[in-house]
Formats: C-alpha cells, structure tokens, sequence
C-alpha cells in the first residue's frame, strides 16, 4: 500500500452515503488540509490527539465499510482492523495518532498538519523525534539550515494549517519571515530558529544550545573514527568519550561535569538508544555559512528569483 492512500483489499468498494463522515468524503481524490482537519476532529470526540477506544472503533468500522462494503462479519471485520493497525499503528500504542491516520487517507500534501493537530489537540510539546522529522522534510539537501527556497516550502505548508491566505511569489512575506526568525542575521533559518516557532519539549531545547561549540566538520571527522562498523550510529556509551573528543578537538575546553551534562541530555533525548549521525549532527554541530556576507548576498539573489 502506498502511502496517503486508503487501503483496496477483498471486494469492490461500496459506498454507504447515509454513514459517516469518512464515506462522505472518500468520493474525493484528495482530502484537503481542513477536510482532514474536520475528519480528524469528527472522530476524535474529546480532543485528546489520539483515536482510542471508542473513537477508534467507531473509525475503523467506518474505514471498513469504505473499504470492504457493508456486509462484512465480525471475524472479517477483526481481521481487517488488524491488518490496518499493524500498518499504520508505528508505536503500537493501539491508538492512533494524526501522522499515523495520515498515512492511509488521501490528503493534499501538507508535511504539517498532522504534527499542528497533534500538539494543538494535546495543547503539548512536540517530540525530538517529532521535530526532527519536521526538519529533515524541509533540509531537502541535509545542509543544516533553510535556504530561501527550502523556507518558502516551510512557510506554504505552516500557513495553509493556520488558514492564511498568502501569495508567497510576493517576496515581502519571505523578507518578513526571515526578519522574525533568523535571528543571527545570516541568511538563512537554523534548526535552533526554527525550533522557537513550534512548541518543542525542553529537553530538545535545552541540547541546542551546544551546537555553536562544534562545527560539522569537527563533528564529521571525529564520527568517523568512533563509527567503525560503518552503520551511522553512535552508541550512548560511546557519547560522553565522544563529547570529551569533540571538546578537544574545537578547544571549547569543556569540563567532566559540562561533558556529563551534555551526553546525558542527548541520551536522554534519543531514549538511550543508539543515535544516527544526521540527527546527532543536527542538534550539536552547527553548518552556518563560514563567509556570511557573501552567502547572505547569494541568498538574497535567490530570493529574488522567487519572484519570477
């Protein structure tokens, strides 16, 4: 099964117009963002961000009638919901999440409006994982940071979520973003600045602020030498001698006890599990532009070309 698309198994699909909301709109190719939205928020009747228990079952039989038609037994039924829930349920909570529902119901493209459902439904913070989920979306060229055409597709896709009309060929509304969130001035938008426009917990925060103590290329050299098996990832007992390593190498001069603070956030952070490089690399190494008044000038060019 593709992704975004509802699931075809068993016989034709029937249609039942007198039943829900979800057999209403599957007559759509694509679901917009506020067709989603007000899916979403038909079955989730208490507005805790999940679908669970009755909600839950509620959607599944409707999603099986979409689906299969209407006379489907209860063995049939039990089948197909697990099927289906072993397929999008990723944590295996036996709830569903707004990104786990968006995998099977044909909705516009919008990278955003899963996680804006999520965190507004449980009025909470996003995860680390969440977040970096986010960004590595718009990162398209894993370079660290937002260009401008990086940022347009950012902004199309925030704006679409909170209802905002704007043509984003008009420049001005791109100078304005990158006057309220690159605060450095440097052209362009880095993950700890984006990370201030979304509700992130404390802990992802927190971890940012080590990344202007080591550059990439500090960064990539030394990950090399600790990744010998060649798989990508650190383990977190490796993490503190690494930190120490990296302190060294940028003359940051880090003490034993900032360099137990630090590992134990990321460890913390990644739920001691062994960590990937990219995501490792984006929270405590920084890529910024070494020439930033060259650079800035190439991206206001680029920016200009948005225009046509």
């Amino acid at each position: 099964m593709g992704k975004n698309q509802l699931l075809k198994v068993g016989r034709p699909m029937a249609l039942n117009r007198k039943s829900s909301i979800l057999c209403q709109l599957y007559e759509k190719k694509h679901f917009t963002s506020k067709e989603f939205r007000r899916l979403w928020d038909f079955y989730d009747k208490d507005g805790s961000g999940f679908l669970e228990y009755s909600e839950l079952e509620r959607f599944l039989r409707d999603l099986t009638e979409v689906t299969l038609g209407e006379d489907v037994d209860e063995a049939e039924y039990e089948k197909f919901k697990t099927k289906i829930m072993g397929m999008i349920d990723d944590n295996e909570n036996g709830k569903l999440e707004a990104k786990e529902l968006s995998k099977i119901i044909p909705t516009e493209e919008n990278f955003l409006l899963a996680y804006s459902i999520q965190s507004q439904n449980l009025g909470a913070q996003l995860s680390s994982q969440d977040f970096l989920e986010i960004w590595c979306h718009y990162d398209k060229d894993c370079s660290g940071y937002l260009d401008f055409t990086e940022a347009k597709d950012f902004m199309k896709d925030m704006l679409k979520v909170n209802s905002v009309k704007v043509d984003l060929n008009n420049v001005t509304y791109l100078d304005t973003f990158f006057k309220t969130f690159d605060t450095d001035d440097n052209g362009v938008i880095e993950i700890d600045e984006m990370a201030a426009i979304f509700p992130v917990e404390e802990r992802f925060t927190n971890a940012l602020k080590e990344r202007k103590r080591f550059t990439k290329e500090e960064f990539d050299r030394l990950f090399d030498q600790y990744d010998t098996n060649k798989s990508g990832m650190v383990t977190a007992k490796q993490l503190p001698k690494m930190i120490s390593d990296l302190s060294k190498i940028s003359k940051t001069n880090l003490n034993d006890k900032q360099v137990a603070e630090i590992s134990g956030r990321l460890i913390q952070m990644f739920a001691n599990k062994d960590i990937p490089r990219t995501e490792l690399s984006l929270v405590i190494s920084s890529n910024t532009p070494q020439h930033g008044v060259q650079f800035k000038r190439e991206m206001n060019e680029k920016r200009q070309s948005l225009r046509s």
